[in-house]
C-alpha cells in the first residue's frame, strides 16, 4: 500500500473562540492511501487538547507505513495494530480508519453507510455559535435562524453568557445545547450553571475541567440539565469511567480514533443508559464525511465543522440541506471529492 499525506489550510467564515481560545484558520491533514489502483482518502484533525499537533500526527502517519500490510479489507486487525502504538495520536488513526473505509467502499463500489449495514444517512446537526463580541454573535445568529437550524450549540464559559443567551432566547425557542469547554472549576461551575437554568438548555457540555471529571456528579444533581463530557471523554474506557456521573458523551473521531472506535463508544453508551452526542471540530468535507454516516445513531449530532467555512470547504460530497440537514451525494466510499 502506498500512504501518503499533505496538509491543507482551511479558513472559516467567522473566527471560531471557545472559551479555550480562538481560531482565524486551522490546518487539517489530508491522507492518501493506494493499492490495486485505488485512493482511500482521510482526514486528520490534530488539537492540542489532545495533546496533537500537526507535527505530532505526520509522525505517527509515517510510523504507521510498515504497519498498513498489504490488504486494505483488514482494517479490524490493521487498527489492532496501529493503536497500541500510537494510542496518543488518535487524530492520526481517525485519518487512516477513513481512508481504509473509503478505499473498501471505492473497491467494492459501495458507500460506507452500507458497508456498515446502515440505511443513507439524513443527519440533522446543530449550527455552533462560537464566542464573539455582541455585533458578531448577532449576526451569526441572525444567520443561523435565517438558514433555519432548529438547533444551536452555544460556546459559553465567558463574561457575557447571559447577554448572548438572552438574545437567542428572544428570537429562538428550540434546542439550545451550552459548551463550555472546561472553562469552569467545580466552585465556579456550582455558581454559574444555575443561571443557565432561566434559558431551558437542552444539555450543559463540559463544565468542568478535563481532570475534574469525578465532580461532574456534583454540577448533575443541581438539576439544571443533563450533563454531557467531551473533553474528559476520549476513548472507549472513557465512558465506563463515567458512567452514573454524567448523562451523556460526545464522541468525536480526532478523539477516539474512527468511525471503529466512535462505534465502541456508542455501544458501550447505549449499554450503560448513556446518551450520546457525535461530534467535530473545524475541518473539510473529507472529514465530516464519516460522521454523516453513521450520524443517525446518535442522539444529538454537532457536524457542522465544514458548514463553518463557509465557501472555504476544500472536498465536495455533502448535501446541506435548510435547517442543517445533512446526507451524502452519492457515490462509493465517503462519498466525497476535492474541488
Amino acid at each position: 500500500m502506498k500512504f501518503t499525506w499533505r496538509r491543507q489550510a482551511l479558513r472559516p467564515k467567522y473566527r471560531f473562540q471557545t472559551a479555550q481560545g480562538g481560531i482565524d484558520e486551522k490546518e487539517t491533514i489530508v491522507v492518501s492511501l493506494e493499492h490495486d489502483g485505488v485512493v482511500g482518502l482521510g482526514e486528520g484533525v490534530a488539537s492540542r487538547l489532545y495533546g496533537q499537533s500537526l507535527e505530532s500526527t505526520e509522525t505517527a502517519l509515517a510510523g504507521m507505513r510498515d504497519m498498513l500490510g498489504d490488504d486494505p479489507f483488514a482494517i479490524e486487525p490493521i487498527l489492532a495494530r496501529v493503536i497500541p502504538r500510537h494510542d496518543a495520536q488518535r487524530a492520526a488513526i481517525a485519518a487512516l480508519d477513513s481512508a481504509l473505509h473509503d478505499w473498501v467502499g471505492k473497491r467494492l463500489n459501495v458507500p460506507v453507510w452500507r458497508l456498515l449495514g446502515l440505511s443513507a444517512p439524513r443527519v440533522q446537526t446543530v449550527f455552533t455559535i462560537g464566542i464573539a463580541d455582541a455585533d458578531e454573535t448577532r449576526r451569526k445568529v441572525d444567520e443561523a435562524l435565517a438558514d433555519g437550524y432548529s438547533a444551536l450549540k452555544v460556546k459559553v464559559g465567558v463574561d457575557g453568557d447571559l447577554r448572548t443567551l438572552e438574545y437567542i432566547r428572544k428570537q429562538f425557542n428550540g434546542p439550545l445545547l451550552l459548551d463550555a469547554n472546561e472553562a469552569w472549576t467545580v466552585e465556579d461551575a456550582l455558581r454559574r450553571v444555575p443561571d443557565l437554568a432561566a434559558f431551558r438548555p437542552t444539555m450543559v457540555e463540559q463544565p468542568l475541567r478535563k481532570d475534574d471529571w469525578r465532580n461532574f456528579g456534583r454540577i448533575r444533581d443541581l438539576g439544571v440539565a443533563p450533563i454531557f463530557a467531551d473533553e474528559s471523554c476520549e476513548r472507549p474506557a472513557d465512558v465506563i469511567k463515567l458512567n452514573g456521573l454524567v448523562d451523556g458523551v460526545n464522541v468525536k473521531f480526532t478523539k477516539c480514533g474512527g468511525l471503529r472506535e466512535a462505534l465502541k463508544m456508542l455501544t458501550l453508551a447505549r449499554g450503560l443508559g448513556l446518551r450520546a452526542m457525535l461530534g467535530c471540530f473545524v475541518s473539510s468535507s473529507l472529514a465530516i464525511a464519516p460522521g454523516v454516516a453513521i450520524g443517525g445513531l446518535f442522539d444529538f449530532a454537532d457536524l457542522d465543522g465544514a458548514l463553518l467555512l463557509g465557501e472555504n470547504d476544500t472536498f465536495a460530497g455533502i448535501r446541506a440541506e435548510r435547517g442543517g440537514v445533512l446526507s451524502l451525494a452519492g457515490g462509493p466510499g465517503l462519498g466525497v471529492r476535492l474541488r
